[in-house]
């Protein structure tokens, strides 16, 4: 089940990018302070698009949000991480390679 603080977070913009405004950045932050600890699979494949393939930080929330991810037990969660175009999907590869994570061949 997904929790309400990534269901309000979903609904500020379908990306968190540094275009987002004042208010945007304020309400996304503060759904990101009120995520329950370990985010479920579901939040997680709620968050997931959020990270816009750029690699864009929005003033860092996509940091906080890659650490959240990362810290949840359900993590890694391969079938996430395919689009190597996307600048935070590689990020999130690298990391785990780097922790002796890799997929199953």
């Amino acid at each position: 089940m997904m929790q309400n603080a990534v269901k309000k977070l979903c609904g500020v913009s379908n990306k968190l990018t540094d275009d987002l405004n004042a208010s945007q950045l304020t309400a996304a932050t503060k759904h990101i302070d009120a995520l329950a600890h370990p985010l479920s699979p579901q939040d997680i494949r709620a968050l997931m698009p959020l990270l816009p393939s750029g690699g864009d930080t929005a003033a860092g929330l996509n940091w906080a949000l890659l650490h959240a991810i990362e810290a949840s037990p359900d993590w890694p969660m391969w079938d996430l991480l395919g689009d190597q175009s996307n600048e935070w999907v590689c990020i999130f590869r690298i990391r785990l390679a780097n922790a002796g994570f890799h997929p199953a061949a």
